[in-house]
């Protein structure tokens, strides 16, 4: 009881004083590219690792004593789709890889700051790898511990920009896309389809990873190209508060075209114009694939959609796992493709873009 006790106080006080350093969180990341520059024997590893992802499954070649224990922390609903997509990948090429594994699933809800229960359950476990499906705070605090000692290893599913605060102990691997390099290609598609009177406005979020990778970066592309942005709001990354926000927003102050941060913002967006009846000449973007997301690409309300090759992150962690059992050199930062999905295409032409996006896990996107 008072190692639990302890644990609680240190993760608990080292996120409150984390919290304060938020807002300077986008000084210790770098991209790829400084990742790179900055440790060059990295870089032909990381061609070779995208070589592995991109090939057939090749099984493992040292025998096993025991199951690998792998631990994942899903966030959100734990039966979106995108977390269902995540597992039916990753199961179906460690079958391949005929990797002999265990895996335990933990979520986090968001229901309370103070929730901690999983992560207690996840230390308790003491598994060979933890798996953590996002970066914040609290998360990061989490992992420092594990880090320093190297036991369990870790692995950072969906973000590949690596933090200097960590180059004298990196997880085994980060695995994600280039935010930077997916906002600047909106922006140019944007500043080429948008006639030079559109008004446009932008719901962003709060200090935070995306918020500088995304949502600046897209205000600071639109300033270079003597785009006015009329009307900033920040609300958080959900449906209801984009959609709330949008629907103000449409009421006092209607634009041609509204930025939405993320794929939570661009879903409540779609609710709100839709709620509302305005026709498909008003317009927002989004990040990658929702339920929804042809059917919103087809009706003209989203315009452009990042569509980030998501299966091809848990084949990542799947194959750097292998690696690792096999005791073979592998990279500290994966960074898969990225393209855009824009509204003229035909509906077979996103059709096959999805799939090659969800090539394990298409049938739950188009089912």
């Amino acid at each position: 009881m008072r190692r639990l006790h302890s644990f609680v106080i240190w993760i608990v006080l080292g996120s409150l004083a984390f919290t304060a350093q938020a807002a300077n969180m986008a000084l210790d990341l770098m991209d790829s590219h400084d990742f790179y520059q900055s440790t060059p024997r990295q870089g032909p590893l990381a061609e070779q690792f995208t070589t592995i992802v991109n090939s057939p499954p090749n099984p493992i070649r040292v025998s096993q004593k025991r199951a690998v224990r792998i631990a994942l922390l899903l966030f959100g609903d734990a039966n979106s789709l995108e977390n269902r997509s995540l597992l039916v990948t990753f199961r179906k090429r460690m079958r391949e890889l005929s990797i002999d594994y265990r895996l335990d699933t933990y979520t986090d809800g968001f229901e309370s700051d103070n929730d901690l229960a999983s992560y207690f359950k996840m230390a308790d476990a003491q598994p060979d790898y933890i798996i953590m499906t996002k970066l914040g705070s609290v998360q990061r605090r989490f992992l420092e511990r594990f880090l320093r000692s190297g036991k369990p290893k870790i692995i950072l599913y969906d973000f590949a920009s690596p933090l200097t605060h960590w180059m004298n102990h990196p997880p085994l691997m980060y695995i994600g896309f280039d935010q930077k390099k997916a906002t600047t290609m909106l922006a140019s598609y944007l500043e080429r389809q948008l006639p030079p009177e559109t008004t446009i406005s932008a719901l962003v979020l709060p200090t935070g990873y995306l918020g500088h990778m995304r949502c600046d970066l897209f205000l600071d592309e639109m300033m270079k190209y003597n785009r006015r942005v009329s009307h900033i709001r920040a609300v958080s990354d959900d449906k209801v508060s984009a959609f709330e926000a949008a629907q103000a927003l449409l009421k006092d102050n209607p634009s041609d075209f509204i930025f939405s941060c993320s794929q939570n913002i661009s879903e409540g967006v779609v609710a709100a114009l839709k709620a509302q009846g305005f026709d498909s000449q008003i317009q927002t973007n989004a990040w990658g694939l929702s339920s929804n997301g042809i059917a919103d690409l087809e009706s003209r309300k989203v315009k452009a959609n990042v569509l980030f090759m998501r299966d091809d992150l848990s084949i990542a962690v799947a194959e750097a796992i292998k690696l690792d059992l096999e005791g073979k050199n592998m990279p500290n930062l994966y960074v898969a493709n990225s393209t855009l999905m824009p509204a003229e295409l035909d509906t077979d032409s996103l059709r096959l873009m999805v799939q090659q996006a969800y090539h394990y896990s298409v049938e739950l996107w188009l089912e």
